[in-house]
This record gives C-alpha cells, structure tokens and sequence, in this order.
C-alpha cells in the first residue's frame, strides 16, 4: 500500500470561508403550490404515489438547508479525477460522494442506460401540440417559470396532459433545478409524451449527473448558486457522520467546522463488494489513485493515519493570509482563474510531473519576495528619517540642559514669550490638530510602530504625545501594508466622541474565538465619568429637585432600579451585516399592521399596504441618526430592537433574514408576565410584513428568494438568560441582552438585580461622557401621520 495518497484540494487551515450561503434552485417556493393547485386530487396521489413522488414527500419536510455544512464539507474535498465522484476527507478518513451515495440517500432509479443523453429522440407531431399547449418553444425543454405559468391555464386539459405537467414540474424543479426561467434538457423532458417510460427511466442518475457537474465547476471561495437537487449533498453529511447529525445537525450549532472534523464514527460509503464499488459511467474512466483509496477500505488490517495525507493542497498555492486575517488572493488574479472545474484544474496541477505545481508557486514566491523587499526598503527609510528627528529633538534637549544649568534665565524667558506673540504657525497647526483630529496623530505613531520594535513603539508614541505629532512627511505610509483598524460608518454614532463606538473595535477574542473589545459589564472608569456626570446634575439650580422632562430627572429615572418604567426606550449602536432600530419601528409596524391585513392586494399577491417608511428601513436609512443605507438579506444579515408587551414591558428581539426567524428575549420569560399567546400576537406583525417587504422590494429575477411565509418565532426559556426577578428593569436587560449578543458574548452572571444599580451607573456616564447630552433631543417621528391619523 503507498504512503501516501491524494493531495488535498484546498490546504489544510486555508479553506475557503463560508462567509456567504451557497444559493441553489431545487423546490422553487411557487412550483409545488402551483401544481398542488392545477392537479385534481387522485391526479396529485397518482403522481406522490410514483418513483418521483420522493421529491414531493421531500417538500412537505420543510427541509431547512445548512449551507455552511455543505460547505465546509466540499472545502475537505481530495484530488478526484473521476468525473462522477467527491472524495472528502474527515480527520484522516476519506468519504466519498458518487452515484451510489446519491441512490442510497434519495431511493431513486439511478439504473444505467446506454444512450442517457437521448441524442436519437425525435419531434413527433403529439410533442408539438403539448408544447404548444404549455406555451413553450418545441425545440426547448420547459423552464420552472413556464410550467408554473401553465399550471394557471391547465383546468381544461385532458387528465394525461395534467399528469404530464405535474411529472414536468418535478423534472423541472428537482431534477434539473436550473435557474426558474433557464429552458431544460428538451430531449428529456419529450420523455414526458409516454407516462409510464417517463416514471421507469433513471431519473436518480440525470440527478446526480446535473448536480455533481454543477458542484465540480464552482470556485468555493466564491459566492456560488448550484444546480441540482442541491439537498441530497447536506443529507450526505448526515450519513456520513451519523453522530455529528444527531448532536448537532437539527440544530445548528457554532463551530461546525470543528465538530465535523473530530467525529469518530465516519460512513465512509455505502458497503458494496469490491468489484461493484465503481458505478458505471460512459464517459467516465476510474482513477489508479482513487482505486488504491478503495481497496485501502476494503483492507481490514489498514488504518489511515495523519502521514497518508499531505497538509499543501493543489490550491495552497494561490491563497495568501491578509493583514486583516482573513484569506485573499494574490494580485496576479490570472493565476487564479480557471477554465474548467476546480476539481480539472487540481488534476491538472498533480499531472505531468508536478510541473505546474513548481511554476505556480515560483512566481507566487517571485511576487512574494519583490513586494517584501519593497516594505522592508521603505521601512528603513522610514526608520532613518525617525532616528535623524529623535536625534535632533535630543540635541535640542541638551541645549536646553546646558542653558538651565549655566543659569542663562533670560533665554528660557523670552522663548514663551516669543512663541506667544508670533504665534508659531506650526504649533498652532499641531495644537489644532490635537484637539480637533486626535485620530490624525495616532496614524503616524501606528505606522512608525508596523516598521519597529514593540518594546520602541511605547516609548516613541508617548514622546509623540508630549511633544508634538511629527509632520505627515516624516512617515512614509504604504497603504498596503500599514492598515490601521477605523470606524466603518455603520459603527459610528451620531455623536461627536465615538468613544464608546471606538471600543468596539474588536482587540481580542471573544468566547467563541471572534475578536471582543467592548465589556458592557467592565467597571473600569466608570467611577470618574460618574462623578463628572454628577458635577454637571448638581450644577442644575434646581438641584436636588427633580423638574419634570429636565435632564436632572432624565438620569435619574435612568439610574434608578426598580422602579417600573412606563416609556423607556433604550437606543444603541450599529455593527457590520447587524441593524440596529429604534423602538419606533416596532411600535409603527403594529399600529399599522391592521391596516395592511384589510388592504387589497393584486393579482400576484403584491400591493398591500405596508406601514410608512417601510422602504427607508429596507435600505436602512431610517433611524435617521444612524444611516448605514445597507439594504436587508443583502447587505445585512440580523436586525436588534425591542416590542412593547402588555403596555407595560418591553422585550429584545432578534431577526434572522438568514433563518427566518424571530428570537425573543423576555426579562420575564419564567414569570411569563406575558403569554406565549400575547407574545405571538406582539411578534405577528413584524413576522408577517418584514417577508413582505422583502419581496415587494426585490429584484424581479431575485423575488423567488423571499417567498411571502411568515418568519417563525420562539421565546428563549427565562431558565437560558438572566431574569429581572423585582419587575422593574426590563430596559436594562432589553440593551444587555442585544449588547452581548450583538458582541458574541454569552449573557454573564453579572447580569441580575443585585448588580443594577452599578449597570444603571455605567449607562447612564458612557451616555453623557459619549453624547456631552444636556438634555432631551426631540425624537424623529417622520412618517408617523404618513396617512392623515392622530399619532
């Protein structure tokens, strides 16, 4: 047996990210309702009951797709040659995804046939008229759109051509699952003219034809829709790793990559004799490499260790880890390209001797090399001028020492008053610059600071500080190389100081591995913003009174715990692919959602009223204050803010646009203050009009994605998060619970009554040191009367 097999497809460690869901076709919302509806009820059983009922048994699963899953799966992918073939490797085991995994999982036909692509088949005058019938052009196969227009003028149609609609439909929508208004096979889809040699052809084999083609010519590293009945590759992970879908398949839990990678019990493939491992394909040739792999399982006494496997994979060469820490490619794109699938192209990389292999990482190394010795040379210069200004600022020290020392007075005199009636232009600029742009200063330190040692940087940042910022010239700043972390706008408040947006910055990680900057529970210097705050509160003249709507009583129903709050509405900051909004929204959207329920739609469903600035939200444009203009399920992922409950209690909610889903959290979820039922009438509103509005406002090729279902909901048990036990509190723990969740954070045992009064402290000096606020602003309430009603 060799020692050592195929080499990885990606290297390990240098996987491409799952940073966006991989998008697919198969069970197109619209499809399965259209035909459910064109078909008369013994039609639809005849067509369920049938070999290709499995894919409408399949829809009414409510399948819920695990893209990252599938993902990470096809990132662990060998060097396959095999054209019909995925081999993936677990730890150091290796699964292999082929049309026998396909049939096991899906029980279809996947039977061979010597002639699979029908070249022979001809027009007849029958097929003609059906086509003609269906609306479509007889040289074509019908697309998913078509046969779903059809499905709206099909109740006169004899019962055969119904059937054969409703058999078109599933080849259409599953088997193919192409783009909906992509035209299909036409040769397969003339099948359809003879309904039982349509139900007894290897349906199962098309199937995995079209999907593991779709799969073998996608770039991971690239947002990516694939064709095909897409799902049978997460249900393989499923069989593959019968533990990992226990544990944590139905649920989706965080480091998926990792758990997949440590799972013992591994189905390597389904158990065949030796001889029938390969299925047989036409245009397909079995790999030398593949077949030693495959008698490797079969072997009893072999064990595969970590040595069979090599780390590099045919693709490390072209991945380059970034400043940033995350992975990108090498400027020379060219590279990186590729004609053909990405499984070709690491064959073509393996062969001929490894001749590629050489040549491609000899120039990725060449590239390396020349821009290395561009930022080292410019380093050192960049050091040079630094040591000639911090020798000049020593001799100019030493003169001073000189002077004091030998008693010259007048000297140290005039020099004050000298700068003061000239009034240096250059101190003057770098005294501005301090006070108004601090942040320009520090850019300089940072880049001196990326050239030299760390144990220098201190001390040449606070030399910086107390003399003065060193002119913009004296560093030179590549911008490639010298990044500094700064706010995106979607992190800055509309205040002026940004200091608690600042901490934000992630500067180290998290519980769950992702940076963490910003403690929403540290004490730290909250003693000292405190007291200034209540300098300013007793400086009031009608201190220690309370008049009401002044700032006096503003913090102090702030900082009071217990007390129940009739209208507290906790506002906080906004991060990347995460929306933040007021409690305006909420309360807009249910006191309108009566007015969308009553309103008309339009034939497609669409044109019901939706509540006043619904489209400046969609783009996020609306708070007004915090403007990100990041459009929802594109741009932006989640979306925080709270419900009012009861007229008295407000809660934290979150939105998945990735799940569809609606989590509350309720300070009172063990009392259950408010009902499961009160709770899913406060949510319904927003569950109904947010899928609503996404698909009103998407693009008319992209509006399939947002079907108009209602976003489900759940309330996390009050046994998972901290309670508000004295009824009082439930703004405070509104803005901790979206804190730590919108900061990966676990929600800590600090939270609770007994520390409230030092959680109430800390909000209300980080709201003053941050906002300098001195009172009320007026809140911006447009669209409130958008349709002429009392507010």
């Amino acid at each position: 047996m060799a020692s050592e097999f195929l080499r990885r497809l990606y290297t390990k460690g240098f996987e491409p990210v799952p940073d966006k869901s991989i998008g697919y076709y198969a069970d197109d919302y619209r499809l399965v309702p259209a035909l459910k509806s064109a078909l008369e009820e013994d039609e639809w059983e005849e067509i369920y009951e049938s070999p290709l009922g499995v894919f409408l048994n399949f829809h009414e699963l409510d399948f819920g797709w695990a893209s990252r899953l599938v993902h990470h799966m096809l990132t662990f992918q060998i060097v396959c040659k095999q054209r019909y073939e995925i081999w993936s490797l677990i730890g150091t085991t290796p699964i292999r995804f082929s049309l026998h995994e396909f049939e096991e999982i899906t029980r279809l036909n996947c039977g061979y046939v010597d002639d699979l692509a029908l070249t022979d088949l001809a027009l007849e005058d029958d097929t003609r008229a059906f086509w003609e019938l269906m609306g479509v052009d007889a040289e074509l196969g019908p697309s998913t759109t078509e046969i779903i227009k059809a499905c709206s003028n099909c109740s006169s149609w004899s019962r055969d051509d119904r059937l054969r609609l409703g058999y078109l439909g599933i080849y259409a929508g599953f088997i193919v699952a192409t783009r909906p208004g992509s035209s299909t096979n036409v040769n397969h889809a003339r099948l359809v003219m003879d309904l039982e040699g349509f139900k007894e052809f290897p349906w199962g084999r098309i199937a995995f034809q079209h999907l593991i083609n779709s799969v073998k010519e996608k770039d991971l590293s690239k947002n990516i829709h694939i064709e095909g009945f897409v799902q049978a590759l997460q249900v393989w992970v499923y069989y593959a790793l019968p533990d990992f879908a226990a544990e944590f398949g139905s649920r989706g839990r965080k480091n998926v990559k990792a758990n997949m990678l440590k799972q013992a019990r591994i189905q390597c493939c389904v158990a065949k004799n030796l001889a029938d491992m390969f299925p047989v394909w036409d245009d397909d040739e079995q790999d030398p490499d593949i077949v030693k792999i495959v008698n490797a399982l079969h072997d009893p006494n072999f064990k595969f260790s970590k040595n069979h496997w090599p780390l590099e994979g045919v693709l490390g060469a072209h991945i380059v880890k970034s400043e940033a820490g995350k992975r990108s490619l090498p400027s020379d794109e060219s590279s990186r390209k590729r004609s053909h699938t990405a499984s070709a192209s690491a064959a073509s990389f393996v062969g001929d001797e490894g001749v590629g292999v050489v040549a491609t990482m000899k120039a990725h190394f060449d590239q390396c090399f020349k821009s290395f010795s561009t930022k080292m040379l410019n380093g050192l210069g960049s050091c040079e001028k630094q040591i000639k200004l911090l020798t000049e600022k020593v001799e100019s020290v030493e003169c001073t020492v000189e002077e004091l020392t030998t008693g010259s007075v007048k000297h140290t005199e005039e020099e004050p008053t000298q700068q003061q009636g000239t009034g240096s232009k250059k101190h003057e600029r770098s005294n501005s610059e301090k006070d108004d742009a601090p942040m320009k200063a520090n850019v300089n330190v940072g880049a001196c600071e990326s050239y030299n040692a760390p144990e220098d940087a201190k001390g040449k940042k606070a030399a910086v500080n107390e003399e003065e910022a060193p002119e913009p010239s004296i560093c030179e700043i590549d911008p490639k190389t010298a990044r500094h972390r700064q706010l995106a706008a979607t992190q800055k408040s509309p205040f002026l100081g940004n200091s608690t947006a600042k901490a934000i910055i992630p500067s180290s990680a998290s519980h769950s591995g992702r940076a963490c900057g910003y403690d929403p529970f540290d004490q730290t210097g909250v003693r000292a913003k405190h007291t200034t705050l209540m300098n300013f509160i007793k400086s009031n003249p009608a201190w220690p009174k309370r008049p009401r709507n002044s700032s006096i009583d503003w913090y102090y129903i702030l900082r009071t715990p217990t007390k129940w709050l009739a209208d507290t509405h906790p506002e906080w900051f906004v991060s990347d692919r995460i929306c933040f909004l007021n409690s305006m929204f909420t309360t807009v959207w249910r006191r309108d959602y009566e007015d969308f329920k009553k309103s008309e739609p339009n034939a497609d469903g669409s044109g019901k009223l939706l509540p006043p600035g619904a489209y400046s939200y969609y783009t996020d444009e609306l708070p007004i204050y915090c403007q990100t203009k990041k459009t929802w399920a594109y741009d932006v992922d989640s979306l925080y803010s709270m419900l009012h409950i009861r007229e008295d209690h407000w809660v934290a909610i979150w939105v998945s646009f990735v799940t569809k889903h609606i989590t509350v959290w309720d300070s009172h979820a063990r009392t259950k203050h408010a009902s499961d039922e009160q709770i899913a009438e406060a949510v319904e509103p927003l569950a109904v009009m947010i899928p609503y509005l996404l698909q009103t406002c998407a693009p008319d090729d992209d509006k399939w994605r947002f079907p108009y279902t209602p976003f489900t909901h759940s309330r996390v048990p009050g046994t998972e998060i901290p309670q508000n036990i004295q009824s009082g509190d439930y703004g405070v723990y509104c803005l901790k619970y979206i804190e730590c969740h919108a900061l990966d954070l676990s929600f800590p045992p600090e939270l609770c009554d007994k520390n409230m009064r030092k959680i109430k402290d800390k909000i209300a000096a980080e709201i003053y040191d941050e906002t300098g606020c001195k009172g009320h602003d007026k809140l911006d309430a447009t669209g409130l009367d958008v349709y002429d009603r009392q507010a």
